[in-house]
């Protein structure tokens, strides 16, 4: 839980001389014994952990924020490397890279609450996974009447829209140019208009069947938005009511999808989620699923501990700010042993919140800057976002 980066050695000597009541109490224990004790402590432990805290979150916290009164929550996936060993390549599978290299690799995906920036249910699993199925796993953890749900180019099929709406979900999805009957409808001048989805594939059709969905579905909305690149988006959603939801607000909503993007990049870049440490399927999802706690404990120490501070410099500043999510993990790092061992815990958070009062940062609206170009992107570590 301690966002492991060095050594497990380095990192089990700083936890036991953190605990220790002097320095000359101070013992530690080899990294054999932590790699046999490990076995005994099931990964769904932290998984249990993570449900109580969001749990927590919905019934007691003073400051939540949503879109028109509901949480967007969008949904994604991502591919992890991990280390190599038979038990893993047989459990996860591999990958190849531009070398045609095999590493062993597995596939991450999180349904993401944009607004709060909190991890809501995630999961790993083989390589050769499907992210649809994926998404799927995490509807048991959303709420219809509460959530929208945001996808990206990778997510559209009849079945899945389908599925949604049988489970009463509000949803929203972004549509490539493969879907060229429905991407033709909204190219002229017609830019939101009422939608019906037919299957399109025999792959679509075995989904419907184990699902038990029609092969048409309609209350569909077709909606294409201009972005200031001159890049045409087209959207279909089952959000009709206009008067609520126009273009801009449509617009705006897929914008809001960038968050879950933010959250890969803090779980990768600065958390250093790949940095496992070991070689068993069991240390790979204790070491993921710990992350994922991690990641919104400091999410709601930044968004709770940090909204009285926040209001005040808005009012001072000519932008908003926002605390730095690298100094907010990197401080409940340094803080976690004081955190769950203290018997004073309130006097430690307020420290822990006095240090965080100067980590803020000025949100300047409308700023973009070019992607990188995907053949390059590897050749070199980006100074913005430092590991902890």
């Amino acid at each position: 839980m301690g966002f492991t980066r060095p050594s497990v050695q380095t990192e089990l000597d700083r936890f036991y001389k953190a605990l220790a009541p002097s320095p000359d109490s101070f013992e530690s224990i080899s990294k054999s014994a932590f790699t046999q004790s490990r076995k005994k402590l099931k990964a769904e432990a932290f998984i249990e952990l993570t449900q109580s805290q969001l749990s927590y979150f919905q019934q007691h916290a003073p400051y939540k924020k949503n879109w028109k009164g509901k949480r967007v929550v969008a949904i994604d996936g991502s591919l992890l490397s991990l280390p190599f060993s038979n038990e893993l390549k047989a459990s996860f599978g591999i990958m190849k890279n531009q070398h045609d290299a095999h590493t062993v690799g597995a596939r991450c995906s999180m349904a993401y609450d944009v607004c709060n920036e909190l991890v809501l249910d995630a999961c790993i699993a083989a390589r050769s996974s499907c992210e649809k199925e994926l998404a799927v796993s995490h509807l048991n953890h959303l709420c219809p009447q509460t959530d929208i749900l945001v996808f990206d180019r990778g997510y559209p099929a009849l079945w899945l829209m389908g599925l949604l709406e049988k489970r009463g979900f509000k949803f929203c999805f972004r549509l490539s140019t493969a879907w060229k009957d429905a991407v033709s409808l909204v190219s002229g001048n017609e830019t939101d208009i009422d939608w019906s989805s037919k299957r399109r594939s025999n792959k679509d059709l075995g989904k419907l069947r184990e699902y038990n969905l029609p092969q048409e579905i309609d209350g569909l909305r077709l909606v294409c938005v201009e972005l200031s690149t001159g890049e045409k988006e087209v959207l279909a959603t089952n959000l009709t009511d206009r008067s609520v939801f126009d273009l801009d607000s449509l617009k705006e909503l897929y914008h809001l999808r960038w968050g879950v993007e933010e959250g890969y990049k803090t779980l990768k870049q600065v958390s250093q989620v790949e940095y496992f440490t070991g070689k068993t399927v069991q240390a790979i999802k204790q070491d993921f699923y710990a992350r994922i706690f991690m990641a919104n404990m400091a999410s709601m120490i930044a968004s709770q501990g940090l909204q009285k501070q926040k209001q005040k410099k808005d009012k001072k500043n000519k932008y908003k700010v926002k605390p730095n999510k690298t100094q907010v993990l990197a401080k409940t790092k340094d803080f976690l042993v004081d955190i769950f061992y203290s018997f004073k815990p309130r006097k430690l958070l307020n420290q822990l919140i006095k240090l965080l009062e100067k980590c803020f940062e000025i949100v300047r609206p409308n700023r973009s800057f070019p992607r990188p170009n995907t053949a390059t992107r590897r050749h070199h570590k980006h100074i913005n976002s430092k590991g902890i």
